[in-house]
This record gives structure tokens, C-alpha cells and sequence, in this order.
């Protein structure tokens, strides 16, 4: 059977990340919210190891071969170079157009 996925709410998110930021301590932001401190260090635990488990999720080799992914990332360097060389013409217009008018 399968884990369900918890869901963080943005005010659980907001009290997690300043206690992380270290704006808030525990038992501050316990008061502030209405909560037990223990649980502010659970939400924090929570929080940090499925920030881990995220984040080594991406690199693995398995999620890097994803063939939708690596075509939307291939569309968009090709977008991106498109815009870069249409910048690029449009500064040099602009310094010839500088250049013409100070003659």
C-alpha cells in the first residue's frame, strides 16, 4: 500500500521557515501559533527530512533520464538561444544607431 503524501499548509510552511531562519524560536512561535512546542520540532524535523529526501530524489540517475523532461529542458535552451541572439541584434543596432548620430 501506498504512503499517502502529507501536505503542508503556508502557515505551517511560514512557522517552520522562521524558526529555521532563526526569526522565530520554538517556543515562540509555539505561543504565536497556538501550538505545543514538541509539535514545532516535529513540523521541523518533517519539513527538513523531506527537504532531504526532495532533494536526493533529483539526482538520481533514474529521474535525470526522464525523456519529458530533457525534451521540455531541450525546447527551452532552444528558446533561450533564440532570445539571446535577438538581444544580441538589437544591441548592435542600437550601438550603430549611437554611432550615426555622433557624426
Amino acid at each position: 500500500m501506498r504512503k499517502q503524501r502529507s501536505t503542508w499548509s503556508a502557515d505551517v510552511k511560514e512557522v517552520i521557515l522562521s524558526v529555521l531562519r532563526g526569526e522565530l524560536g520554538i517556543a515562540e512561535a509555539a505561543r504565536q501559533h497556538g501550538a505545543n512546542g514538541s509539535l514545532i520540532h516535529t513540523w521541523k524535523a518533517q519539513f527538513l527530512e523531506a527537504g532531504r529526501a526532495r532533494v536526493l530524489s533529483r539526482t538520481a540517475p533514474a529521474r535525470l533520464a526522464d525523456d519529458s523532461q530533457d525534451q521540455g529542458v531541450t525546447v527551452l535552451e532552444r528558446e533561450n538561444d533564440r532570445l539571446k541572439r535577438i538581444v544580441a541584434e538589437k544591441e548592435l543596432e542600437l550601438n550603430i544607431s549611437r554611432k550615426v548620430r555622433r557624426l
